[in-house]
């Protein structure tokens, strides 16, 4: 449900011009705060994604888009919001999740 949750999140923002502007000027919280009063139901996880700005999130696929929805969430000197986020990952993580990858194991 959380996946579906920012799913239909996204794609109302795609959509809806209106909503998007909305976005446009507010903080983490105050996204998942608008999100909730127009119907949204994000789970903890998706609530922490936004807040914590992707930090730590290696890949997803959702981020860069989110972050041009929501520029409040792409922190200064960042050209987007998983740009940011994988600054965040410690390299040997990272070295562990290309290997996996190459080696046919996905997260």
């Amino acid at each position: 449900m959380s996946k579906e949750q920012l799913h239909a999140f996204i794609d109302r923002a795609r959509a809806d011009e209106n909503f998007r502007s909305q976005l446009a000027t507010l903080d983490p919280q105050q996204i998942i705060d608008f999100a909730a009063q127009n119907g949204f139901d994000f789970s903890d996880e998706i609530k922490g994604r936004f807040i914590n700005r992707w930090k730590g999130v290696y890949f997803c696929p959702q981020a860069i888009e989110v972050g041009q929805l929501c520029p409040g969430l792409v922190p200064k000197g960042y050209k987007n919001l998983i740009h940011y986020a994988q600054t965040t990952c410690s390299s040997s993580t990272l070295k562990e999740e290309e290997n996996d990858f190459r080696s046919g194991q996905r997260y």
